[in-house]
């Protein structure tokens, strides 16, 4: 279940007083969203390789930015051994890893956006079972 927190101080962004400069040209109702950053190389597919596999799926709002975010769901819910065919022991289980996204929602009728926090499952990692003692 993905979890709306709403931020202490709600921030409204007004679409015709936002302007973002894209190379010289500034645009006037628009938001644009650019990135210089190279994509990661050499992790392929780190999602299927990870001793905690997971798998991704999509959830798409139109009045929403971004209006398609993807989550990371556990394959499982123990971890797989190091080695194939190992026998596995489930002392470790398999749980997703929550980041906090900036999400903008139109309000309806609107050309204002609300600025909130979404936590969104980013992958899958390997911990320890819990038992009575811990």
């Amino acid at each position: 279940m993905l979890l709306l927190r709403r931020a202490a101080d709600t921030l409204l962004v007004l679409c015709s007083a936002l302007w973002v400069i894209s190379g010289q040209l500034p645009c006037d109702s628009m938001l644009v969203f650019s990135s210089d950053v190279p994509p990661a190389e050499g992790n392929g597919n780190v999602h299927q390789r990870s001793l905690s596999p997971w798998s991704w799926r999509s959830s798409t709002v139109k009045n929403r930015i971004p209006s398609t975010i993807w989550e990371a769901s556990c394959s499982t819910r123990f971890c797989s051994g190091p080695k194939p065919g190992q026998e596995e022991e489930h002392n470790w289980n398999s749980v997703p890893i929550h980041q906090n996204i900036l999400v903008l929602t139109r309000m309806e009728g609107s050309r204002c956006y609300n600025a909130s926090y979404l936590s969104v499952a980013v992958g899958c990692t390997c911990v320890r079972a819990s038992t009575e003692q811990n």
